[in-house]
């Protein structure tokens, strides 16, 4: 008679267990480009767009665009690249 035992660690164990549903599955979405970004700044503030900055460690991801107002003050407006949707 031939016995097999099979061990396997609690924490790989736990890990199976416990595997938070957000973790599994990541949500995702083909960010628009940076134009499109800076056009949806723009005509929000009615004024000229400095730089634009593609920030992809957030959930949804965002533009940075920072824009010059026609008064001449420098305002940050958050665009979500997903949809396009001027957020800030």
């Amino acid at each position: 008679m031939v016995v097999f035992f099979v061990s396997v660690s609690s924490a790989e164990a736990a890990a199976q267990r416990f595997s938070p549903p957000a973790m599994d599955k990541q949500i995702s979405c083909n960010p628009i480009g940076k134009g499109a970004a800076m056009s949806a700044a723009a005509s929000r503030v009615k004024g000229r767009v400095l730089s634009a900055y593609l920030n992809t460690n957030t959930r949804p991801p965002i533009y940075r665009v920072k824009v010059i107002s026609e008064s001449g003050r420098v305002r940050y407006v958050t665009v979500n690249a997903c949809n396009g949707m001027v957020l800030a």
